[in-house]
């Protein structure tokens, strides 16, 4: 993608609305057929731990633009790592509950959506840290930060259109 940012701008879309749409797909299946057990169920309103995959996606993309940007040859695998990490923490997460029970999930949880935000966060910014390998040249930081935005805003397109045909809970 080096030096063209049409394809920079088209991938960023294409990924990020298809994504956004397998997290609702993920969260229309959970809610119809998730786990359950004893008092508790990922049925129904359950499913809403599905949608804590939306900042890994989100630590992802940025993770993968940032070393982009830098011009570093791996940024898809670190991206796909810092996705990977995001949602390891999102299961924990939603893990608590069925294997600790209720006071473990009540203390943990806060705990674990918390470093998830922050690894949403941590993730690109510590990309833009750590020695790469050269890819190439670095690109324009504007066209990454834009990609970034568009990032964003197509996993949320492709969450909330999927949603709206395919409603978790239907």
């Amino acid at each position: 993608m080096r030096g063209r940012p049409a394809l920079v701008v088209a991938t960023t879309v294409v990924l990020g609305l298809l994504l956004g749409a397998a997290i609702s797909v993920g969260a229309f299946y959970v809610a119809r057929y998730g786990p359950s057990g004893g008092n508790w169920s990922f049925r129904g309103n359950g499913a809403i731990a599905v949608y804590t995959a939306v900042p890994a996606v989100l630590a992802a993309g940025w993770t993968a633009l940032a070393v982009h940007a830098r011009g570093g040859a791996s940024w898809l695998w670190r991206g796909v790592g810092a996705g990977a990490v995001g949602l390891v923490i999102a299961f924990l997460a939603a893990a608590l509950l069925p294997l600790a029970g209720e006071l473990a999930d009540m203390l943990g949880s806060p705990i674990a959506f918390i470093c998830l935000l922050a690894w949403m966060l941590v993730a690109p910014v510590a990309a833009t840290r750590v020695r790469i390998a050269a890819g190439g040249g670095v690109e324009s930081v504007g066209l990454h930060v834009a990609a970034g935005v568009i990032w964003f805003a197509a996993a949320l397109v492709g969450l909330i259109a999927t949603a709206i045909v395919l409603p978790a809970g239907s």
